[in-house]
């Protein structure tokens, strides 16, 4: 993830990009809605567009949610890891290569009702 050049410089940089191995960028960012008397912070997440793909999608998350979200994304990505390790010199664990899932590389498949 790398973050955002538009937001600026300095610390409050508010979107961060990641570009999967399909070539989709998702962005990552924070919004502050609400007033001073009723401040409501959210994360969104913003799936982006791909080649062959209809449409975007995008979701935004109380604080709440977007920490749930991190700690199953976290989950399922460790639980990828032990079903498909990654050869390394030191775990001498050998793991067949899959040109669909390249090391480091992130598939999103979206599910759309109906």
């Amino acid at each position: 993830m790398r973050p955002d050049s538009a937001a600026g410089a300095g610390d409050d940089r508010r979107h961060e990009r990641l570009r999967t191995s399909c070539g989709r960028e998702l962005t990552i960012g924070r919004l502050a809605l609400g007033d001073v008397r009723r401040p409501a912070a959210r994360v969104f997440v913003d799936l982006g567009e791909c080649s062959g793909c209809e449409g975007n999608a995008w979701a935004g998350l109380t604080v709440a949610e977007a920490r749930q979200f991190a700690r199953a994304v976290l989950a399922q990505a460790a639980a990828a890891e032990r079903e498909c390790p990654v050869p390394t010199a030191s775990s001498g664990t050998e793991a067949a290569a899959n040109p669909r899932f390249p090391r480091g590389g992130l598939s999103v498949n979206i599910r759309r009702p109906g």
